[in-house]
């Protein structure tokens, strides 16, 4: 549950908790144009908990004095679900902007900060701004992103803004994991032990033994939408299609006709499986969903989000399928049912 702090800024001087016993705080001062006497979200994780502190500014103006968080990052929201993240140093940060561009602020004045906001100005916004005004474009823009980020972090070792970005460079294309172990061993030792670090670590782990074609998924045991818990032994001796999905996503509604023909189809020999990627105060609406659509199959879900089995298989798009032999080996993955219906009708076919 979040835990929300209202600090009320007055003349642009916000009233904080006291930090006499730390010799040097992390100050955040902001004139973010456009603001007006709009209140500002910061969101931070601190002992495993969600936090928001409020500040409320005056005249385009506030400052915040950041609490320490787990992995040293805040969140900054001025307008909308739109953000900019900083760093926590000690020191004296300024944060400067539109309120129009609300992911787009400059925050300098520690060396991190100053680091990430050099790589947003030369790099990430640039191609932000494209993908944003050419979205059918998103996933070239992202490739063409890339070189010059990994270019970033290699000349950058000493940088937790490295492994940070590494690790999203590791989530939006997965595939030249040799080359992202080889960034993540020339980044400093105290880097490689951050949480970023170990964070980038996890995953490169993650990518090296998900179930890719030709290797067999791992098993796991997870709630239904009655609390029982099901286990992928449970369908050993069928064929399983894994329908990796949420409430939220149209893509995977969409679908669910085409899912719905293959069940009916192959119902004798096929075994459909739905994986909800669900919030713990999901389920209501994650249920919802499957009586909506008549999604009559098995569907299960940890409620973890994107964490637990989610993580472990890589899914990092939705929908996506996983079609298994009768051992549990994979035959075909992706996001699209075609080539998944096809093998079907190779594998079924009658005589």
């Amino acid at each position: 549950m979040l835990k929300y702090g209202i600090l009320f800024a007055l003349f642009g001087v916000a009233i904080a908790p006291s930090f006499a016993h730390k010799p040097r705080p992390c100050q955040v001062t902001g004139n973010i144009k456009g603001l007006g006497n709009k209140a500002i979200v910061f969101s931070y994780e601190r002992d495993g908990k969600s936090h928001q502190d409020t500040v409320r500014a005056i005249n385009d103006r506030f400052s915040y004095v950041a609490h320490p968080s787990d992995d040293g990052t805040f969140t900054l929201y001025i307008a909308g679900p739109r953000f900019t993240q900083f760093w926590h140093e000690p020191g004296k940060l300024t944060a400067t902007g539109s309120i129009n561009k609300p992911a787009q602020l400059t925050i300098v004045g520690t060396p991190e900060n100053a680091l990430l906001t050099q790589y947003n100005q030369q790099i990430g916004w640039k191609f932000n701004q494209r993908m944003v005004a050419h979205p059918d474009s998103m996933l070239a823009l992202r490739q063409l992103a890339q070189r010059p980020t990994l270019n970033f972090i290699k000349a950058h070792p000493q940088s937790r803004t490295s492994a940070n970005l590494l690790y999203l460079q590791a989530i939006y294309d997965d595939k030249p994991t040799a080359e992202y172990e080889q960034l993540l061993r020339g980044l400093s030792a105290s880097v490689q032990a951050s949480p970023q670090g170990q964070k980038v670590a996890r995953r490169l782990l993650i990518l090296k033994n998900q179930p890719i074609v030709g290797r067999p998924v791992p098993g796991f045991t997870m709630p239904d939408t009655a609390g029982v818990a099901v286990s992928l032994d449970r369908f050993k001796g069928q064929y399983v299609l894994l329908d990796f999905w949420g409430h939220w996503c149209g893509p995977c509604i969409r679908a669910m006709p085409h899912l719905k023909a293959l069940q009916s189809q192959y119902a004798r020999e096929l075994a459909v499986v739905g994986i909800g990627m669900e919030a713990a105060d999901d389920k209501k609406l994650w249920m919802a969903a499957i009586r909506k659509h008549q999604a009559n199959w098995t569907q299960l879900s940890e409620l973890k989000g994107d964490k637990g089995v989610i993580e472990q298989y890589n899914i990092t798009g939705f929908p996506t399928y996983l079609l298994l032999d009768k051992q549990g080996i994979v035959l075909e993955r992706g996001r699209d049912l075609g080539p998944i219906e096809e093998k079907l009708k190779a594998l079924l076919a009658k005589p």
